[in-house]
């Protein structure tokens, strides 16, 4: 039964109203399904062609701008979380960058097979003839036994030239290093030596025409700062985050369009739960898209998305896990916190935290508390929210609390605490400013 409250205003009298109310009978659409193909890979770097990506235009735009040869700079640093679409951007640089910007992928974590520099130049000259191939260009590559005797020479002065001089006027080689951390193991693991890092600052500032694009994770401000000072204290840094509002709806709505249609009930819960990250919208999409051959609809509701929340929760479980296993004990005890006590999107303040905490016998300091959260907004888990004068939080990514709730318990997190540290008296937090 449906009940409506008209209120009206008439020449005798303002703010009327009836009520009446009447028997709505939904009736299902008699039509044939047709089974929905879903395109969603979870995990799973977009190769060029793919028709998942969305969005990225700022970050193309801020690499075209300070990557050409009229910038003064010509090293630039990307960083991102890991599974934001990190991989997936960099292979579609060639469709997005000008003509006069030739990139060249390299996937760090594919490389040092074999030790030695002459044997990592090779391959990386190899990955600069694929590019060229692209352009119709080709160049001859020196076998390895050329690059045993002089590699950082024969690269340098032999093998970059050749390569400038095929290319048009003005045209700036730009090399990219995904996953470039991993070079930090190829010398502690003895596979490059030391002196790689050496050579590459010094090839960044003597060659026209190269430019250089380093891609990590948070990772790569951690490392040993006796390698990573000689390359980075040159270079532009840029953030590689969340997908936008906009492009996001995207990826949800149009490649199973028009076959699968979104309520907006359903598209705000996806927002919420997701915060846009990348890996995340698809993992719910193609949950979605797998529920939705088996009812046979082809509209999402909101229902829906809360339906498959679990199934979402279980085919996420190897990111979430690694999501945890990178927190701290101080992080681990305030997510797994916020996770209990929030709903969604509602925000808090650091003392709700240790009130909360308190019953299960965990003080943690104020200042502590704080930072942990602090931390988790720059991973952007959390979301900072000014309220006035007054800094609170609340979870940016839905999921990620759900996962928390569902596998952690705070009573676990004091026993771990109890087993590993003493539990330190409760110092006050300054009062709330209303």
């Amino acid at each position: 039964r449906l009940g409506l409250t008209v209120t009206y205003d008439d020449r005798n009298q303002r703010n009327r109203q009836i009520a009446f109310g009447d028997m709505v009978h939904l009736l299902l659409p008699n039509r044939d399904f047709k089974p929905i193909f879903n395109p969603y890979l979870p995990g799973t770097p977009l190769r060029s062609n793919s028709r998942l990506f969305y969005g990225r235009e700022q970050l193309f735009s801020f690499i075209a701008d300070n990557a050409g040869g009229w910038s003064q700079r010509n090293v630039l640093i990307l960083i991102g979380q890991r599974r934001t679409g990190k991989t997936s951007t960099l292979l579609r640089l060639g469709q997005h960058l000008p003509d006069d910007l030739l990139p060249v992928y390299i996937d760090c974590q594919s490389l040092g097979v074999s030790p030695g520099m002459g044997a990592l130049f090779h391959d990386m000259a190899w990955l600069i003839s694929d590019a060229l191939g692209l352009r119709d260009l080709e160049i001859e590559v020196p076998p390895p036994e050329v690059w045993q005797v002089d590699p950082t020479g024969e690269f340098q002065r032999r093998f970059i030239p050749a390569v400038k001089a095929l290319l048009p006027p003005n045209t700036t080689l730009l090399l990219v290093f995904d996953e470039f951390e991993a070079f930090e193991n190829l010398v502690e693991d003895g596979i490059l030596p030391p002196t790689f890092f050496s050579f590459m600052r010094h090839l960044m500032q003597h060659s026209e025409g190269l430019s250089f694009i380093f891609v990590g994770s948070r990772r790569l401000e951690e490392m040993s700062a006796d390698y990573w000072s000689v390359l980075f204290n040159i270079a532009l840094y840029e953030r590689i985050t969340y997908l936008s509002e906009e492009s996001a709806i995207r990826l949800i709505t149009e490649p199973v369009a028009p076959d699968l249609i979104y309520d907006d009930l359903a598209l705000d819960k996806i927002l919420r739960v997701t915060a846009g990250h990348p890996y995340f919208v698809q993992l719910v999409c193609y949950a979605l898209v797998k529920r939705a051959n088996e009812e046979g609809t082809g509209y999402v509701t909101i229902s829906d998305v809360n339906a498959t929340l679990n199934e979402m929760l279980s085919l996420g479980e190897v990111h979430f896990a690694y999501l945890w296993q990178r927190s701290t004990q101080a992080e681990r005890v305030v997510l797994t916190a916020v996770a209990h006590m929030t709903n969604d999107d509602s925000t808090f303040h650091p003392e709700d935290v240790m009130d909360f905490l308190e019953p299960f016998g965990i003080q943690l300091p104020p200042t502590e508390i704080t930072a942990a959260l602090n931390r988790l907004v720059e991973r952007e888990i959390m979301r900072e929210v000014t309220d006035g004068a007054t800094t609170l939080y609340e979870l940016k990514i839905g999921l990620v609390g759900l996962w928390t709730a569902q596998h952690k318990s705070v009573s676990k997190l004091h026993a771990t605490q109890a087993n590993g540290t003493a539990v330190k008296p409760k110092p006050k937090l300054p009062a709330r400013r209303s």
